[in-house]
C-alpha cells in the first residue's frame, strides 16, 4: 500500500476524496475541459451504479450533474484494451440511472465521459481525444447528447489551453506551475487534513474484504460449477452404457426429473 504522504493526484481513491470538495471540484473540471461550473447540483465520489440483478455494475470515481449535464471522471493509470467500450456502457449506465420511469427521453441530460490516462490511448500524441456521435453520411451531428473524452497528460506540452497544460503537467510530473499553484495547495491542504492516512488505510482494507468476498463467492461457485459437470458426465456416461434412469439417479443421489433434465442439458 502506498502512503497517504506518497500519494499522487491521479491515484484514484485520493482523486476520487478530494474530488468530494466542492470548490476543488469545480476549479479541478474548469482547467480540464476550459469551462465555467456556475453549480455543482449533486457530487458524489465511488458512486455505484447496479441497473439489474442480472447486469454488469459499475463504480464511478467522480460523478456530478450541474445544470443539465452530467460528468463522470475516472483516472485511468493502467492500460486497457477495453476502455472505449467501458465508457459505452458507462454511458448506458448514467441514461438508465438518471432518468425516472415514465418520464420522457428529452428529460436526460448531456452526460460526459471522462478518463484521465496516464497513456495515449490512440497513439497519435494529442493531449485530449473528444468523441461525438455523427452521422456517417453527411457529418453531422446527432445530437443525442453524449461526449466521450480522453486527456494524455503525458502530452501535455501540446496543450493550447494554458489551464489545461497546467493541470495535465502537474498530474503528470507534479510539477507545481503558476496556473496550477492554487489547485496543487488544496491537494496538500487535503493530505495535512488526515496526516495519518486513516481514509485510505479504511479503503484499502474495504477494498481487501471485498476482495476476500469475491474469492469466497467465486471459490463455491467454482464448486458448484464444477460438481454440476461432473454430474452431466456421469448422467452421459451412464445413459450411454444402457442403464435406466432409476438406477442413475440412484446412484447419483438425484431426482428421476434432476437426471432426465440432466440428460437433455447434455444431449447433442
Amino acid at each position: 500500500m502506498i502512503p497517504w504522504k506518497d500519494l499522487k493526484l491521479t491515484d484514484d481513491y485520493l482523486f476520487s476524496q478530494i474530488m468530494r470538495e466542492e470548490d476543488f471540484c469545480k476549479l479541478f473540471l474548469e482547467m480540464l475541459m476550459g469551462i465555467k461550473i456556475q453549480k455543482v447540483v449533486y457530487l458524489e465520489a465511488q458512486k455505484e451504479v447496479n441497473l439489474f440483478p442480472q447486469s454488469k455494475g459499475i463504480r464511478m470515481d467522480v460523478y456530478l450533474e450541474g445544470d443539465g449535464e452530467i460528468y463522470n471522471i475516472e483516472m485511468q493509470t493502467v492500460r486497457k484494451t477495453n476502455l472505449v467500450k467501458r465508457m459505452r456502457y458507462y454511458h448506458s449506465a448514467i441514461d438508465v440511472d438518471s432518468l425516472l420511469r415514465g418520464n420522457p427521453y428529452d428529460q436526460l441530460k448531456k452526460s460526459f465521459v471522462i478518463f484521465i490516462c496516464n497513456f495515449d490511448l490512440c497513439g497519435d500524441g494529442f493531449p485530449v481525444y473528444e468523441s461525438i456521435t455523427t452521422w456517417r453520411q453527411n457529418g453531422k451531428e446527432i445530437g443525442d447528447g453524449q461526449t466521450k473524452i480522453v486527456y494524455n497528460v503525458s502530452a501535455f506540452e501540446k496543450a493550447d489551453n494554458p489551464k489545461l497544460k497546467a493541470l495535465l503537467q502537474y498530474l503528470s510530473t507534479e510539477t507545481v506551475t503558476d496556473e496550477a499553484r492554487t489547485l496543487a495547495e488544496k491537494v496538500a491542504a487535503f493530505k495535512r487534513h488526515f496526516p495519518d492516512g486513516r481514509p485510505h488505510m479504511k479503503y484499502e482494507l474495504d477494498l481487501y474484504d471485498k476482495w476476500c468476498e469475491g474469492k469466497e463467492e467465486g471459490r463455491k461457485e467454482g464448486i458448484k460449477e464444477g460438481r454440476e459437470k461432473s454430474l452431466r458426465d456421469v448422467v452421459l456416461t451412464a445413459f450411454r452404457q444402457g442403464f435406466p434412469v432409476e438406477t442413475i439417479a440412484s446412484l447419483t443421489n438425484l431426482t428421476v426429473e434432476e437426471v432426465e433434465k440432466l440428460r437433455a442439458s447434455v444431449r447433442p
